[in-house]
């Protein structure tokens, strides 16, 4: 069945020591002795491929808001990590509940499904053995001039586009000509002779987003189209 992005959460945020669950349902709240995190599924856009997680962190009145605060800052870092963007909202005192609370969301690259999580854009990039795992779009057509006399003749022009994220690793360009491999759900697309054209990278506020163009000699594939 899978894991759905409410549980993949919840782990992120226990593997950091912070203790998760889902949001009690009912705005119920048990009494609490320590910071505690309700966790939560927000907006999906399928279209962009995005989905939300509505993170509340909780804190006992007696523990102050700094330490509310300071639990927050630390659920933010460990989501960044993952690949998330965060906003979170200002600390607040709930008199009824008698706890301090602040509410996060955190905006993740993929889509959630009724039963699992589907990150990312959809599917699979690799150059030679290298994972793309930062690849967040492709796209590739036939490179045509008034030269070409024949469509078979004409070579592949792509573009692969990547967003490195906090904690990534930028991997070394592969030797050239290179082979890469678009993998969906039941098929491969192997493109070989490739070589970059250009590259472009700009700072944004989800990390480095990079651009690379480049042009392919072959393209076969395998599996179910």
């Amino acid at each position: 069945m899978g894991q759905t992005i409410v549980a993949k959460v919840i782990e992120i945020l226990q593997g950091v020591d912070i203790r998760a669950d889902e949001a009690y349902p009912g705005g119920r709240i048990p009494a609490l002795t320590g910071p505690v995190a309700a966790v939560r599924l927000g907006r999906v856009d399928r279209a962009v491929r995005t989905t939300a997680v509505q993170v509340i962190v909780m804190g006992p009145a007696d523990q102050g808001g700094a330490v509310c605060d300071a639990t927050a800052l630390r659920a933010i870092q460990a989501m960044e990590d993952n690949g998330a963007v965060c906003q979170k909202e200002l600390c607040r005192f709930d008199n009824t509940a008698d706890v301090f609370y602040t509410e996060i969301t955190a905006e993740f690259l993929g889509v959630a499904l009724e039963s699992s999580w589907s990150p990312g854009p959809g599917y699979a990039i690799a150059i030679g053995y290298q994972d793309m795992e930062w690849a967040t779009g492709f796209s590739i057509r036939r490179k045509t001039d008034d030269e070409i006399t024949a469509i078979s003749d004409a070579q592949w022009e792509f573009t692969l586009e990547e967003l490195l994220g906090p904690g990534s690793i930028d991997p070394p360009d592969p030797s050239e000509p290179f082979v890469l491999t678009v993998t969906r759900a039941m098929t491969d697309e192997v493109f070989t002779g490739c070589t970059w054209t250009a590259v472009e990278r700009e700072d944004t506020i989800r990390g480095i987003r990079q651009i690379r163009t480049g042009v392919a000699k072959t393209r076969a594939t395998s599996g179910i189209l």
